[in-house]
């Protein structure tokens, strides 16, 4: 699914005459990735009004889909905080019809999440890419010494506060999947999200993490 856009009329902060300019309303940051780079230095639907030159943000609702993160987001306007209830029941409904008309063709199998205004999307998209970057670091010191990498569910990943990639487990066991960061870990790799992993691995009643 294509990222959208359409124009709208906005006017400054400084009150000066409304003037009409395109802005962002759905996002796919897989396909478009220069708008999540957009989201992440700030200038996603910035704009600068042509008579005093201010630069301000369109505070208005938007959808931000990463489909290799597993990440939808709804982005709701800073100024409807104080309708957040109402909110959540409209994103639980707008999904159920996207999921079977607009989202069918990529088979969407996870839930959204919501934020309000740019300020949030941008924390949860930086939070993403790193990590993503801390990810393919373990990833690497893993294949260095000769272990199979496993990608682990980006939603289990999320929901955990762990790495994307890890050294894969011999038997497929928690122990094992605790065993295999160790070993990573004592090679040298400075990994907060592995050092986390390999301490809900060894946890009571740990279970192997979801892996694709």
């Amino acid at each position: 699914m294509k990222s959208l856009k359409f124009s709208e009329t906005w006017t400054c902060p400084n009150g000066c005459e409304a003037f009409e300019a395109d802005r962002w309303s759905f996002i796919n940051a897989t396909q478009n990735p220069e708008l999540k780079e957009a989201v992440l230095g700030g200038e996603l639907n910035l704009f600068c009004c042509p008579q005093c030159n201010t630069f301000f943000h369109g505070d208005t609702d938007l959808i931000y889909l990463d489909e290799q993160a597993a990440l939808l987001v709804f982005v709701f306007s800073d100024k409807n905080r104080k309708n957040k209830k109402q909110l959540l029941a409209k994103m639980e409904q707008d999904y159920a019809l996207l999921k079977d008309s607009l989202f069918k063709q990529i088979k969407l199998d996870f839930g959204p999440m919501y934020v309000f205004g740019l300020e949030e999307l941008k924390d949860v998209v930086r939070r993403e890419q790193e990590r993503t970057d801390e990810s393919e670091a373990i990833a690497a010191a893993a294949a260095a010494l000769g272990m199979k990498v496993a990608r682990l569910d980006p939603r289990w990943a999320r929901e955990h506060g762990s790495p994307l990639y890890v050294a894969a487990a011999a038997d497929g066991t928690a122990g094992g999947y605790t065993a295999a960061a160790k070993k990573v870990l004592q090679s040298g790799l400075q990994s907060p999200l592995l050092v986390h992993f390999a301490q809900i691995m060894e946890g009571r009643g740990a279970r192997a993490p979801e892996v694709l």
